[in-house]
């Protein structure tokens, strides 16, 4: 049993650390049930659908790599994206839906894009760490805008979408802001 400081008393760390990492399982896990549903009664409405499930999603403010892209860049897996790109390169998305939840730090969320015209709704589910969220959150605020990029792991860039509202991101930044590092 790992304790930290002399004599210390309660829940030892290696207990906490298991359930920050029970908690972030299940807040996925019903992300990922969240965005099917989602996508279910958008089908049910007569969309296409498309739900993508990031395997990783990270907070990138500009000047963060080698372009000044920014926004959330999401990393999906092989095999969603012939689907996304079909959807992507028919689409006008002229709406945008953000739902998130937070738990211990971790932001859950999942973004609607949506193209009534074409009846097309794009579902990108993703998690990231709040410390790490702060500079993107500024920019977004601070230009009015919000980008949501989409790749492959081997970096081949699949889409970006354009979102007029960071609001619908963050909706209050000053939260953010405490998580800072």
């Amino acid at each position: 049993m790992v304790r930290t400081g002399p004599n210390r008393t309660g829940p030892d760390i290696t207990e906490h650390l298991a359930q920050a990492s029970e908690q972030a399982q299940s807040g996925w896990e019903q992300t990922i049930t969240d965005m099917k549903r989602m996508a279910a009664d958008r089908r049910d409405g007569g969309y296409e659908t498309v739900a993508v499930p990031a395997g990783d999603t990270t907070p990138k403010p500009p000047a963060s790599g080698d372009t000044d892209e920014w926004g959330f860049s999401h990393i999906i897996p092989g095999n969603y994206a012939a689907e996304f790109t079909e959807a992507y390169e028919r689409a006008d998305f002229d709406e945008t839906g953000v739902y998130q939840a937070q738990i211990d730090g971790l932001a859950f969320l999942v973004t609607e894009c949506l193209d009534h015209d074409e009846q097309i709704a794009v579902f990108i589910a993703g998690s990231y760490k709040l410390q790490f969220a702060a500079p993107l959150v500024r920019t977004a605020m601070d230009r009015d805008r919000m980008y949501t990029h989409v790749q492959k792991l081997d970096g081949t860039h699949l889409g970006t979408i354009e979102h007029d509202d960071p609001s619908a991101f963050f909706p209050d930044p000053e939260q953010i802001y405490a998580y800072e590092m």
